[in-house]
């Protein structure tokens, strides 16, 4: 399929189009790499309301009422545009300075990569560049054990995510089930072939891991066990609020994120109380739960108990978030991912300006909320 770019002197209207375009690609893309098991009158049905046909299976249509939840095209065609300044969504170094400056805490970000060259430790006054081939001996560091996630700076759902861990003299390297030897010969080839012009930056990004709180480890240990987070800022209102969260617990398939397309539970969490419901998989995931079930209440490989379990220091949690969303003037939704470390601090891992709405609406569509409605109607989304 064709890529789209959009010109950066383009009109509004001009843009609208290379964005709806660019949308349609997408969509037929999604279809074809993702196929639904659906007689086609069931995928046309589907195609008329806006939504993929995978998301019948997603959404349990028609049991639950289509009506109720924010549809596919809306997402990718219309939710875009909400935000007056997008781009600091989708440079993971850039949203990092500024929540830095505004003094959350963030994760150790150790180098930043680009063209070859490395800027080992950023934002400290010890910030210098070295070659690639001189990366290794910082992660090496004082020869103690350490951990270190490695991530495209702009990339979205985990795309070429992998962990770097430092042990026994050693870089191995971890995804999922798989553990190698670190190779930085093949690590630089792969940014090669993962090199895309029609995106800001091909940078990478390397940050220490972060330590989570016992709660979470408890849960899954091996996994970076983010909660999700979405945030909407009505027009007429002084402050954004909390429209939904959701638990995200990673598996061995996962390691060491929590995405949940790749195999991760997702459990919804009240949030008032910030409790945690009946956990569910993705259902192309199913098989890997005990029965084949998708709504599971204990974690798949753990055995830990999620459902009915409350969230420790939850209100901080949100206040944390609703602070960040807040200091955004320019923000009006956001998607933020959240790991409590083990001194109980919330730290915002990242944000997307235009996250992705099937992990939060597979536990209920969204505009069964009316204040969720009401934002989206007062910009003309639904």
């Amino acid at each position: 399929m064709p890529a789209f770019r959009i010109p950066p002197d383009a009109g509004v209207a001009d843009r609208k189009i290379f964005q709806t375009a660019a949308s349609t690609v997408k969509w037929l893309k999604y279809e074809l790499q993702a196929p639904a098991r659906l007689p086609l009158f069931r995928k046309l049905g589907m195609w008329r309301r806006g939504f993929y046909s995978r998301s019948a299976l997603i959404y349990e249509f028609p049991r639950n009422d289509a009506r109720e939840y924010i549809s596919d095209y809306t997402h990718l065609v219309r939710c875009w545009r909400l935000n007056a300044w997008q781009a600091i969504y989708d440079h993971k170094l850039a949203l990092r300075a500024f929540l830095l400056a505004m003094g959350f805490r963030q994760a150790e970000t150790v180098a930043y990569i680009h063209a070859g060259r490395v800027l080992l430790d950023p934002f400290t006054p010890a910030a210098r560049t070295v070659r690639l081939e001189g990366l290794p001996e910082r992660l090496r560091g004082d020869g103690a054990p350490a951990r270190y996630v490695v991530k495209q700076e702009a990339s979205l759902g985990g795309e070429g995510l992998f962990l770097i861990e430092h042990r026994d003299g050693r870089l191995v390297r971890r995804r999922g089930r798989q553990t190698a030897p670190f190779d930085l010969a093949g690590f630089e080839a792969e940014m090669h072939a993962r090199q895309n012009p029609h995106r800001p930056t091909n940078a990478w990004l390397i940050e220490r891991w972060l330590e989570q709180g016992d709660f979470w480890r408890e849960l899954h240990p091996e996994s970076a066990n983010t909660i999700r987070m979405l945030t909407l800022w009505h027009p007429d209102d002084p402050a954004p609020f909390l429209a939904r969260a959701v638990q995200r617990i990673g598996t061995a398939a996962t390691i060491p994120a929590d995405h949940w397309l790749d195999g991760a539970v997702c459990a919804p969490i009240d949030p008032a109380t910030g409790r945690l419901g009946t956990a569910r998989l993705h259902p192309d995931i199913r098989s890997e739960a005990p029965g084949g079930e998708v709504c599971i209440e204990r974690h798949p490989d753990t055995g830990a108990q999620i459902s009915g379990r409350p969230l420790p220091g939850w209100d901080r949690i949100v206040t944390t978030v609703l602070r960040a969303a807040a200091a955004l003037p320019f923000n009006r939704i956001a998607s933020w991912d959240v790991l409590v470390d083990r001194d109980g601090v919330s730290v915002i891992i990242e944000a997307n300006g235009n996250g992705g709405v099937s992990l939060l609406q597979v536990h209920g569509g969204l505009l069964r909320d009316v204040g969720v409605r009401r934002f989206y109607e007062a910009y003309g989304v639904v």
